[in-house]
């Protein structure tokens, strides 16, 4: 099960998750949250964030790399393995106005845009925006006439790319969150 974690959700946006520390200068292993790894190279800064609301403010990345599927963080102050270790399981926030700026300056959600398909190729629309109250980020999915809210959780949400979102929706899911639009 993913973690909960509040945060102020007007001013952050969670990508991701610290599985462990990585090497001994203070590195993290961090699994992103539904979005490719390779989106940790657009943020600057990050904050992390405990599930009981604790929360650093925002710090200097000063190096990021791929491995596999995660993602190795080096933020500012934090500079030992026994540091790093203090912050497994923690979430990875980000200002949410940098994550929603995109290439040419607009405001840009990097999953808005992308077709929403199930596991099993079954088209269901396309990400509209991102909203959410805090504890889980949603994706609002519009296929025209429905819109669905689905919850953005590595459970649900299996894989992504730059064209699209891969989900594997509990039983029921799509059905009680579809609102037929105005």
């Amino acid at each position: 099960m993913t973690p909960q974690y509040p945060y102020p959700a007007d001013r952050y946006m969670l990508v991701g998750s610290v599985t462990r520390s990585h090497g001994l200068k203070g590195e993290l292993k961090i699994a992103p949250h539904a979005r490719p790894p390779e989106h940790f190279d657009n943020y600057s800064r990050a904050a992390l964030v405990a599930v009981d609301g604790r929360m650093t403010d925002l710090l200097a990345i000063t190096a990021c790399r791929v491995q596999k599927n995660q993602v190795i963080l080096k933020l500012d102050t934090i500079d030992t393995k026994n540091e790093a270790d203090l912050t497994i399981e923690m979430g990875v926030l980000v200002d949410i106005e940098e994550a929603q700026t995109g290439e040419h300056g607009a405001a840009h959600h990097p999953l808005q845009g992308l077709a929403v398909w199930t596991v099993d190729d079954i088209l269901i629309g396309e990400v509209e925006a991102i909203g959410g109250s805090g504890a889980q980020e949603l994706l609002i999915v519009s296929d025209g006439a429905r819109e669905y809210l689905i919850p953005l959780v590595k459970e649900i949400v299996v894989s992504a790319d730059e064209a699209r979102l891969v989900i594997d929706p509990p039983d029921g899911l799509l059905e009680l969150n579809q609102d037929l639009k105005s």
